[in-house]
């Protein structure tokens, strides 16, 4: 049993799609030939991120079981150390784990890492002592999130979201008051997302356009559609992945990000409801080290226009 790779992983056992032990217990099986694997459980929410910072001083390799909170948790566990991260997801929708192209379904994603996985180092947002790895908002997406049903998400996934956010489209947007890398900007929007990833609860429905997990920056993206029926041609752009088609969708790279608004509007990091506004979020380049599919490691951010001079100019398009 010699060569094998210590590796540590880390689950909530309470939470998941699939029940804890059993899943615990075919992942050692399927592994027990490639990794000399550690399991440790964590008893509360949150505390994935005290057991991770632990393990890493004990192994180069972390395993993050569960869904995009219990990940996004122990990133934030060896955040600034040279301890690598594995995904094995078990959530409803686990967008962090597929937009690196990791496999969304728990059997496949234990496979894969029997297999040719490499190294990628991808940007990370932080708010306080949170760890943003796809996407952070406010507005519709948080209500969205905050009242999609725990049971309905197990059994229907991203599909558990669609009632909440049908039922909030016609609100009446806030009052947002935006500091964009230290430049002030105050605008109405029923939704600001602040994004590392591309897209929101599947794959499908994409936010915006050239978003990249890796290029320095994140994408600060205004959804401004006046009334409820303008909210629902946005909603079909994004249906059809193509947002930027929409003129009440407003773009720009940042690097740091002042939220706030009148009045309070709701807040969701990685898909967990967190609270109101304000909050603040500055991006970490490079600062997370994930093991992905060999054709999702090198991918290379495209030659294009000035970064800054794109955000200049959306600041004035969105005025």
């Amino acid at each position: 049993m010699s060569g094998r790779r210590h590796a540590i992983a880390i689950m909530n056992p309470a939470t998941g799609r699939l029940p804890g032990d059993k899943l615990a217990w075919f992942i050692e099986k399927l592994l027990e030939q490639t990794f000399e694997l550690e399991f440790r459980f964590s008893s509360y929410p949150g505390e994935e991120r005290e057991l991770a910072k632990a393990a890493s001083q004990e192994t180069d390799l972390i395993i993050a079981i569960g869904g995009d909170g219990t990940v996004a948790n122990v990133a934030a566990g060896i955040l600034g150390t040279s301890t690598h991260l594995a995904i094995i997801p078990n959530g409803s929708t686990n967008v962090i784990a597929r937009g690196l192209g990791i496999p969304g379904d728990p059997v496949r994603a234990t496979r894969a890492l029997q297999r040719d996985m490499l190294s990628r180092s991808i940007d990370v947002g932080i708010s306080g002592d949170r760890v943003i790895l796809h996407m952070a908002g406010s507005g519709l997406d948080s209500l969205m999130f905050r009242d999609a049903r725990p049971a309905m998400k197990r059994l229907f996934a991203w599909l558990a979201y669609v009632p909440p956010a049908l039922k909030h489209l016609g609100i009446r947007p806030w009052r947002f008051s935006l500091t964009i890398d230290g430049e002030k900007l105050e605008t109405e929007a029923r939704m600001v997302l602040i994004a590392n990833g591309s897209f929101i609860i599947n794959p499908r429905f994409e936010v915006g356009k050239d978003i990249r997990i890796d290029d320095g920056y994140l994408d600060l993206l205004v959804f401004r559609p006046p009334n409820a029926a303008a909210a629902l041609s946005l909603a079909i752009w994004v249906i059809l992945g193509r947002p930027h088609r929409s003129r009440f969708v407003y773009q720009m790279k940042v690097k740091s990000l002042s939220v706030d608004s009148v009045p309070p509007a709701p807040v969701e990091f990685d898909g967990d409801y967190v609270g109101l506004t304000p909050f603040e979020v500055e991006v970490v380049p490079q600062a997370l080290h994930i093991m992905v599919p060999r054709q999702h490691a090198n991918r290379r951010v495209p030659e294009r226009q000035s970064d800054y001079a794109i955000a200049a100019q959306s600041r004035r398009d969105i005025h």
